[in-house]
């Protein structure tokens, strides 16, 4: 134990004499470091005021019994100074201990914080669980970055693809969702849904369960969404949209399902290509004007294209994967081309 700390312990103790004891105090008004550093060591020591109090109970107790053993009364100060001397020895060490965790959990915060980067394959749903308990599904070609520990009242996600998060309540700490090209979209508790591939041109942030605000990096003004709700942001214009929403068709993706609803082609070939790990061409410009209504569950490619084709004047042809000059494999395509 340094001469520093000894000294504040005997301020503390009142072991200091009339001068030291003036001098002491002086210095703690006059420096407001040393001040605090006292007041630690105060919160320390007063908190091991039960203990210190046990310790002088058992004392004199076990006083009594040696007293009644060996009936010497002149031996009385000497026995009983010697084992207060002794636990205050052994408290000391204790107190000193406790003080170096306490600067050191005071430190831990200021530590560099690891990141932890996950990314799904696509044809694969991942659900994870955030430090904070916080459940997230991340949806086929996503990924997601987040602090190995959340800090600074602070909870801060990157999200590139499509994720659906089931917030864990904490009022004092916000939980932020950054996405590309500038979109934040922010909680306390809630569930929400957000799709954000870079290869679309515009981002979705749907509300499931309380309220979501929503607002462009940079800008002053943010939007509030009740449950049900769907904002949409096309990033080419920095333009916003809320509008209701059927939440299974936004939602069923977490459950293995694809739900469409007067879905355009364009929006099919992007999910089944993501769900499915496959290329799909288009040629034919009538394929673009095509909508579509169906539930898909456990059906397989083949299966979903057979259907694509009952609905539609449409030819489906799978190529299958084949090993280019560099030993690699091209990936599954499907090319989809109308029939007239």
């Amino acid at each position: 134990m340094d001469i520093h700390t000894e000294h504040i312990i005997a301020y503390l103790e009142g072991r200091l004499s009339k001068e030291e004891k003036n001098a002491f105090e002086q210095q703690l008004q006059s420096s407001p470091d040393f001040k605090k550093e006292v007041d630690d060591i105060r919160f320390i020591w007063e908190t091991t005021a039960e203990l210190k109090l046990h310790k002088q109970i058992n004392t004199r107790q076990n006083w009594e019994k040696v007293s009644r053993q060996i009936a010497i009364d002149k031996y009385k100060k000497k026995i009983l100074s010697f084992i207060r001397t002794s636990a205050a020895v052994l408290l000391i060490p204790v107190l000193i201990a406790t003080y170096s965790l306490f600067n050191t959990l005071k430190d831990w915060n200021n530590l560099p914080v690891e990141q932890v980067e996950l990314t799904t394959a696509y044809g694969l749903i991942s659900k994870i669980t955030l430090p904070d308990g916080s459940e997230v599904w991340l949806n086929s070609g996503s990924s997601i970055s987040y602090p190995k520990r959340f800090t600074d009242n602070k909870r801060n996600i990157q999200l590139t693809g499509e994720a659906y998060f089931k917030v864990t309540s904490d009022k004092s700490n916000r939980f932020d969702v950054l996405t590309p090209n500038g979109l934040k979209v922010s909680a306390y508790g809630t569930e929400f849904n957000v799709k954000a591939y870079e290869d679309e041109d515009k981002i979705e942030a749907t509300l499931a369960k309380g309220h979501i605000e929503v607002t462009e990096i940079g800008q002053p003004v943010s939007r509030t969404l009740r449950p049900g709700e769907q904002v949409v942001y096309y990033k080419n214009t920095s333009r916003m949209e809320v509008d209701k929403v059927n939440l299974a068709v936004e939602t069923s993706w977490k459950d293995g399902k694809m739900i469409f609803r007067r879905a355009n082609m364009n929006e099919i070939v992007q999910r089944l290509a993501r769900h499915f790990n496959v290329d799909i061409k288009l040629e034919g410009e009538e394929l673009y004007d095509y909508n579509y209504s169906a539930t898909f569950t456990t059906e397989t490619l083949s299966e979903v294209l057979l259907l694509l084709e009952k609905t539609a004047p449409i030819k489906c042809t799978v190529i299958e994967p084949k090993q280019t000059d560099d030993f690699t494999y091209s990936r599954r395509t499907v090319i989809i081309k109308t029939i007239k």
